[in-house]
């Protein structure tokens, strides 16, 4: 795919998708308490914190398809309670290998705007069906935990800088209680992946939690506040921002506690796979780049495309998964075999 197509595909998105959207949308702004946001004092650790007891989790409307496999809807509570009810109920979709035969499980998280899970369904197929379970978790305000009159996600990202952090600190929490609960209750080695809003609360997730086997970031980065002042889809968020006195500096230093690049992951760099957008206009080269930089130069995986148009590359973007998590099963399947032998010279 060359850059002409790529954004004339990605500029169409967004202008007929997103500006439409935000056109309908009155000026998010709050004004900003002093106080409100200091992160001195709001570590990562803190900021982010779960119970440690796992979330009780249900699972709704099951139907088996393939022999071997299970879909359901499931929920659970959210650990962050917002102002608005309806989001603190977390909703996704699980496909499932029956009688708990997978061999791990890869949490797959949907990017800004997103109104279902049907795309990262095209790039967590392959994976499925190899015996992997997946849960496809809905982000705070978007799909059903959208508050009724609202499109999915506009209480998400937008020019209410606090509750914009507040909507990011809970999707991050949601990930994280769903590791808690698939590996108390299931028992099996857990993934982590994500598209653009999507990657940046997984990656976030990993600064402060070791549990995961591996992240995929799927066109993320290491500034959330860029993506404000990068793609055409958030012109009006930017003009309203610039209006009340916030530019992209501003922005950045209110948004530095929960954009990944500004920490370390607590994954070692053997453990992270990226997959950026060359012509990416929203989460930019640069962008991604940095996170890159930023983490030890992991595994990353440069394609010819912008934002949306990654569509267009969802078989790679699937085989980038799905071989990621058969090296990753395979090393520590080698770790354990070699724990023994140790023990044993040991002995």
């Amino acid at each position: 795919m060359n850059r002409a197509f790529a954004h004339l595909f990605d500029n169409a998105i967004e202008y007929s998708i997103g500006r439409y959207k935000h056109w309908r949308t009155p000026n998010q702004f709050q004004h900003i308490a002093p106080g409100a946001i200091n992160w001195e004092v709001n570590t990562p650790e803190s900021f982010f914190a779960i119970p440690p007891e796992p979330p009780d989790l249900i699972f709704e409307q099951p139907y088996v398809f393939h022999g071997e496999r299970v879909r359901s809807l499931f929920a659970f509570p959210s650990a962050y309670t917002s102002p608005d009810e309806v989001n603190n109920t977390v909703r996704g979709l699980a496909d499932l290998r029956a009688r708990r035969k997978s061999r791990a499980a890869l949490i797959l998280v949907h990017g800004y705007m997103m109104g279902s899970f049907a795309p990262l369904r095209l790039f967590g197929e392959l994976t499925a069906s190899q015996g992997v379970d997946i849960y496809y978790i809905s982000l705070p305000y978007h799909m059903q935990r959208a508050p009724l009159g609202t499109w999915d996600g506009q209480y998400s990202l937008s020019s209410d800088v606090v509750r914009s952090i507040n909507a990011f600190r809970q999707g991050v929490m949601d990930v994280r209680s769903l590791v808690t609960w698939i590996q108390r209750e299931v028992r099996q080695p857990v993934f982590l992946a994500g598209m653009s809003l999507g990657a940046f609360t997984c990656c976030m997730a990993s600064v402060v939690d070791d549990r995961p086997t591996g992240l995929i970031s799927l066109l993320g980065g290491a500034d959330l506040s860029d993506i404000v002042y990068a793609g055409n889809s958030f012109y009006l968020i930017r003009r309203g921002l610039t209006r009340n006195g916030i530019f992209h500096s501003e922005l950045k230093e209110y948004w530095a506690g929960i954009s990944p690049g500004n920490f370390r992951s607590r994954l070692p760099r053997e453990q992270i796979v990226m997959v950026a957008g060359e012509h990416d206009p929203i989460i930019t080269p640069q962008n991604a780049a940095a996170l890159w930089r930023a983490w030890d130069e992991p595994d990353i995986h440069w394609l010819p495309c912008g934002h949306a148009s990654l569509s267009f590359y969802a078989k790679r973007v699937g085989d980038v998964i799905f071989n990621f998590i058969n090296r990753r099963l395979d090393e520590v399947e080698a770790e354990k075999q070699a724990v023994p032998a140790v023990e044993s010279r040991q002995i």
